[in-house]
């Protein structure tokens, strides 16, 4: 009975022994449980890293104009494209800046500063043309820059400014005028080497006396004004950028320089109303 009981004893302590055993062993796991899955929830609500921003792409040149009574550009650039600088002296200058074929993949290393409008140009390309508006009582208002290479053809006459499809459009050396005759009422002459103009008017009509000067020097005319003003004036051998001016002050002269070679070619006489600003249509690319 004694072995009996012994054995009873032992085999309930066991029992007990294996039981708490299996309760702690579940209480472990049950803990593990939570902690897995507590640790699989903060994982969760913690947020990622912030990414961080990249910095900025350093500028490869800076653009100042200055608009006083003289235009003045200064530019710093090191191994700029040519199309970035063009594009922002187009907004800042407010005329169009257009780039010959061989320019469009050029960079550029430049620095200079508070230098005028025409000498800056020119050292942005080897060949640079400029177009102009020009009218009585105001200083040549720029209207586009052209920066071309050597082998680039030289631009049309419509890169820059193209006609009013509203206006009447007369072009130039429609008829032979033949020799002058000291008895007309109008005479012009026109040196085209010496781009001299020679105006003899009495009590002629405006729009007469544009359409004569633009067929004898071979540009188109436009007309958006039936002005009525009497032209009587007596005009020799005057640079024509400085004598068409003088007809009216609803003349306006466009003008192209080129600024390699020094030289300016006229473009277009138009006849606008008074007291208007003239705002000419710009080419598209």
């Amino acid at each position: 009975m004694t072995y009996t009981k012994s054995f009873e004893s032992s085999s309930n302590s066991s029992a007990r022994s294996t039981s708490r055993t299996r309760f702690g062993l579940l209480t472990v796991a049950l803990l593990i449980t939570c902690l897995g899955t507590s640790l699989a929830v903060s994982a969760q609500e913690k947020p990622a890293p912030a990414a961080k921003p990249k910095p900025a792409a350093k500028k490869s040149f800076t653009l100042r104009i200055t608009k006083e009574e003289v235009i003045g550009v200064s530019l710093k650039a090191d191994k700029a494209k040519l199309t970035d600088v063009a594009a922002d002296l187009s907004k800042q200058l407010g005329v169009k800046v257009v780039l010959g074929p061989s320019m469009e993949k050029e960079a550029i290393t430049v620095e200079f500063h508070d230098v005028t409008l025409e000498p800056a140009m020119r050292l942005l390309a080897p060949h640079v043309y400029m177009d102009y508006e020009i009218r009585a009582g105001s200083q040549p208002r720029p209207l586009g820059v052209m920066l071309f290479g050597n082998t680039d053809p030289e631009p049309a006459a419509s890169a820059v400014v193209e006609a009013s499809s509203q206006a009447l459009m007369i072009s130039g050396n429609t008829e032979d005028t033949g020799q002058p005759n000291p008895d007309e009422p109008l005479q012009v002459e026109f040196d085209d080497e010496n781009n001299e103009l020679t105006i003899k008017s009495r009590k002629q009509s405006l729009i007469s006396v544009v359409l004569t000067v633009a067929d004898v020097m071979g540009i188109p005319a436009e007309v958006k004004y039936e002005s009525e003003e009497i032209v009587d004036t007596q005009i020799k051998e005057v640079l024509f950028e400085d004598a068409i001016p003088r007809l009216s002050p609803n003349v306006h002269l466009f003008v192209r320089s080129d600024l390699t070679k020094s030289k300016k070619t006229p473009i277009r006489i138009s006849i606008l109303p008074p007291d208007t600003k003239s705002e000419p249509k710009l080419a598209t690319q």
